[in-house]
């Protein structure tokens, strides 16, 4: 496997800066900018037979807009993509690439005849019914603000959602948010944990065991390893930090009874309007134990804190003001607390892959 290094080094050699790379055991995905700051979307592949077969098949279906250079990396223009096939020609037709994972998901946004924002995903066919039906279960939370589905096509995987209004807490963090707001996301997220009813009925709950196992966490760590994003001696430290919050996870058990979780949440994904916070992104949105929503926001005003973003103080009093208003039991504020240190160990995983977001040496204790 090409080290990481090397990657972010090449790369910069053809005139391109890495933003983020999301890995794959054979592959990077990554976020570039050109010279002049254009965003340009592509795959570092480490097989080159399989970057000639992929820029192949991507060509047969966006001709012209994909390039190979060198042996591993594969440029794809225009939301070129050889699963994703419907979105090329949404960016053709003028909408805005905002997401683009190469053969997995994308998100564009485009302007309907009344000049109203549209907002659409764009993932592989076989996926499209379970997030419907993921987006769906969380737009009919009563009391919950999240996209609904407007439209959509299994065959294409398409998902048109409507527009939340509101500005991302993650902006509101840089200057004088009000206690106001730390309030209303934590109703928001106690909504959502809250929901009783037919809310995806019979899926599959979401385990603590689970969070530790699957790609969030050690499998993440894997990666690192595989494409040698972090020295032995990082990795090691990560390791060890995972285990001592799986532990304490462990020992303060799962929640008696699930509860609606969305597995992702952060400053990014919370929209603030007044008095209401939407909720966007609720692909990953399952039974499981609230305190994992808690634990993964509070990690994340921590990251902000240690970017420079905002300020010690300002993500103080928004964590505590969010944990007063949610008010969680004993067990799920003991838990949140366990799982805000896994949520940090993962994200040191993570920004080793985005040496664009955030300077090296930002570590999260």
């Amino acid at each position: 496997m090409t080290p990481f290094g090397r990657v972010v080094s090449e790369v910069g050699h053809r005139g391109l800066t890495l933003v983020r790379a999301h890995p794959r055991a054979d592959r990077l995905h990554l976020d570039l900018r050109d010279e002049v700051g254009h965003r340009v979307i592509g795959q570092w592949i480490a097989d080159a037979g399989e970057a000639e077969r992929i820029m192949t098949a991507t060509q047969r279906v966006a001709p012209g807009q994909v390039e190979r250079l060198g042996g591993h990396l594969v440029l794809q223009h225009g939301g070129a993509d050889r699963r994703l096939t419907a979105l090329a020609p949404l960016v053709a037709a003028g909408a805005e690439l905002v997401v683009h994972r190469p053969e997995r998901r994308a998100v564009v946004r485009a302007t309907d005849g009344d000049q109203q924002t549209v907002w659409t995903k764009v993932v592989r066919s076989r996926r499209a019914a379970d997030l419907v039906r993921r987006m769906r279960a969380a737009a009919a939370v009563p009391g919950l603000t999240a996209p609904d589905v407007t439209a959509w096509d299994e065959q294409t995987g398409t998902i048109a959602l409507s527009t939340l209004p509101g500005t991302p807490l993650h902006d509101l963090l840089t200057g004088d948010l009000t206690d106001d707001v730390a309030a209303g996301v934590g109703r928001a997220v106690a909504t959502l944990h809250g929901a009783t009813g037919p809310a995806l009925d019979g899926a599959t709950t979401h385990r603590p065991s689970a969070e530790v196992e699957v790609e969030a966490t050690l499998d993440l760590l894997d990666l690192a390893r595989r494409h040698r994003a972090l020295t032995p001696r990082e990795a090691n430290a990560i390791e060890r930090d995972i285990a001592q919050a799986a532990t304490r996870i462990m020992t303060v058990g799962p929640p008696p009874t699930p509860a609606l979780t969305h597995r992702d949440l952060h400053d990014k994904q919370l929209l603030v309007d007044g008095d209401r916070v939407g909720m966007l992104d609720v692909d990953m949105l399952a039974p499981g134990d609230p305190a994992l929503d808690l634990g993964n926001l509070l990690a994340h005003l921590d990251l902000r804190v240690a970017q420079g973003w905002t300020t010690e103080a300002t993500a103080r009093r928004v964590a505590d003001g969010v944990l007063e208003a949610h008010a969680p039991d004993g067990r799920t504020a003991t838990a949140a607390q366990a799982y805000r240190s896994l949520t940090h160990a993962r994200l040191r995983a993570l920004y080793a892959f985005r040496p664009g977001d955030a300077s090296p040496a930002v570590r999260i204790a």
